[in-house]
């Protein structure tokens, strides 16, 4: 049980990091995702680690038990990093602007 609940939460972080690196990456926010990726990558040997060495010598109820929590650990944690990375990398306040300027200058163009 120990060994599950602590790959689950090594999975959590494995995808907070990567996803907040990927919202980092699309806002040209290089070192941040440059951070996010060396973490992730330290955090994911471990998750590796954790889940095959439990995987090869547990029982059977252990194996199922990590297979499941470290599946459920990828969604929640998917998520978990989606919602920490909107206070990470705030959206830039002036693409909405921008986009309503161009389209205002497409629609006056063809009318």
């Amino acid at each position: 049980m120990t060994v599950a609940i602590i790959a689950a939460v090594a999975m959590v972080a494995t995808d907070v990091l990567g996803v907040v690196m990927v919202m980092a990456e699309s806002h040209n926010r290089g070192w941040l995702a440059g951070s996010m990726d060396t973490a992730q990558w330290l955090v994911g040997i471990a998750t590796t680690t954790i889940s095959v060495t439990a995987l090869q010598g547990h029982s059977v109820g252990e194996k199922v038990l990590v297979v499941g929590l470290v599946s459920a650990a990828n969604l929640f944690g998917t998520k978990l990093g989606q919602l920490l990375g909107q206070r990470l990398v705030p959206e830039s306040s002036t693409l909405p602007a921008r986009v309503a300027a161009l389209e205002a200058a497409i629609e006056a163009k063809g009318a």
